[in-house]
């Protein structure tokens, strides 16, 4: 667990499932870390999300860490992270695939196009709190 000499991580998660944001936010608030935590609904509100962060000059919103879903409507989680890899403002932002089937194919298609990892959502809320910890500690122990 982090202690307050570790870095408060802020956290944006793009997900659609209105039920799995509930959930990751109660394991956020669980896990008891402190760190900021933002949702965004689809892969076009991330980006949007993005540039609007870095265009208000607010750098200090950029997240730390976004935890990306695959399967979203608009602009889907490959689409969403060829874009924020591409560009130079975003390419080295820490983005951790969070999804509920990852299939080799696209495991090695973001693991190409610079994912930081990949993780299966856990369906038991304590495994999940558990994960948001274990990446959230990885993610801090980098910033």
């Amino acid at each position: 667990m982090l202690t307050k000499q570790h870095n408060i991580l802020k956290v944006l998660i793009a997900d659609d499932d209105k039920d799995d944001r509930y959930f990751l936010d109660l394991a956020f608030k669980e896990a008891g870390l402190g760190h900021s935590v933002h949702f965004v609904s689809d892969g076009e509100e991330l980006i949007e999300h993005l540039n609007n962060t870095h265009s208000s000059r607010n750098t200090g919103g950029i997240p730390d860490l976004i935890l990306l879903d695959l399967n979203m409507p608009k602009k889907d989680g490959r689409e969403a992270l060829k874009e924020i890899k591409s560009d130079f403002r975003f390419h080295h932002l820490n983005v951790v695939i969070f999804s509920t089937t990852i299939s080799d194919q696209d495991r090695a298609y973001t693991s190409m196009l610079g994912a930081s990892g990949h993780i299966i959502k856990p369906f038991d809320f304590s495994e999940l709190v558990r994960t948001i910890r274990v990446v959230c500690d990885s993610c801090a122990a980098a910033v």
